[in-house]
């Protein structure tokens, strides 16, 4: 029973002379591990506030999302953030909010996402919408790449709920959110007299001067309708064509299917590119329209669909 009770002593001395031990290494390895991440890390902050000094900080986060974060004293908060969007390679970005809570800084550090799509999400066009916004904010979604945007968008909402609990702010989490749709840039300018045969331009009368007229877009479908090279049948867009016989003139031109590539094709399908065609002379069809750029094989969809219409209206 003695041996017992001196066993039972001595490995509670042990356990004790062990866990002070540990406790007392913890303490000394606990901030050099700190600053080894920091150290690792520290390119990346420098990027969010150049000079400053940093310091790895706890943070409570529900979604899981936000995987870092660093005070720079004196000038602000920065969060790693990584989220999953249309590719199976993480995102993996960087966002910087200064002590009034404005994003001041916002970057990716991986990123495998679309060409021209979803990478459209950390190009100035984005990025420029969403620095200087705050974290009692909404932040924009990018039409043509809603997938990654919303993956990004989710991120830095994250971000911003960490932010806003450690500085005592109350946000709105159903702020608005608004949509950035694609630029409308023009190129160069064609002949409405081209030969837009390849169009396969199928016109039918839809109503006094209204013209319904379906041509070839720039996808390909396959037997079951899904976008890609398999197939041999082209995808359509359609076009509504009003035209003023009476006082040849085009009245308006309007897309009601669209069959080409979603973030590039349809900036030639929006109000602000077919609204070039209203009053239009419909006698000639030697007038010139410019391109979108980026968007020229669709953009001249539009013109074979609007001179089959003036033709059809003119016979």
């Amino acid at each position: 029973m003695k041996k017992i009770l001196y066993l039972a002593c001595f490995l509670a001395v042990i356990s004790a002379v062990a866990g002070g031990a540990l406790s007392y290494v913890n303490s000394i390895t606990a901030p050099i591990i700190k600053e080894m991440g920091i150290a690792a890390e520290k390119e990346n902050l420098e990027l969010m506030f150049p000079g400053a000094e940093f310091t790895e900080i706890e943070y409570v986060d529900e979604t899981g999302l936000v995987k870092g974060a660093y005070e720079a004293t004196g000038k602000g908060y920065i969060y790693k953030v990584e989220t999953n969007g249309y590719s199976s390679t993480p995102i993996i970005f960087m966002i910087a909010f200064d002590n009034d809570g404005k994003v001041v800084g916002f970057t990716p550090l991986q990123q495998q996402e679309t060409s021209g799509f979803g990478t459209r999400v950390f190009e100035e066009g984005y990025t420029s919408q969403v620095i200087g916004k705050t974290s009692a904010d909404g932040f924009p979604l990018l039409s043509g790449a809603t997938v990654t945007s919303t993956a990004v968008v989710n991120g830095i909402n994250a971000a911003k709920s960490v932010f806003n609990e450690m500085m005592g702010i109350t946000a709105d989490p159903n702020a608005p959110v608004e949509e950035i749709k694609p630029t409308l840039q023009l190129g160069n300018p064609v002949k409405l007299s081209e030969d837009f045969t390849r169009f396969d331009a199928q016109v039918e009368v839809t109503g006094d001067g209204v013209y319904t007229v379906k041509v070839k877009g720039y996808g390909l479908i396959d037997p079951e309708g899904h976008a890609g090279e398999s197939g041999t049948e082209y995808a359509r867009n359609v076009f509504e064509v009003t035209i003023d016989k009476a006082n040849n003139k085009v009245v308006s031109v309007v897309n009601t299917t669209f069959g080409d590539t979603k973030g590039f094709g349809d900036k030639a399908t929006g109000e602000d590119y077919l609204g070039l065609f209203t009053d239009l002379d419909s006698t000639n069809l030697d007038q010139e329209i410019d391109t979108v750029t980026s968007a020229t094989w669709t953009s001249k969809s539009v013109l074979a669909s609007v001179q089959a219409a003036i033709n059809a209206a003119n016979e």
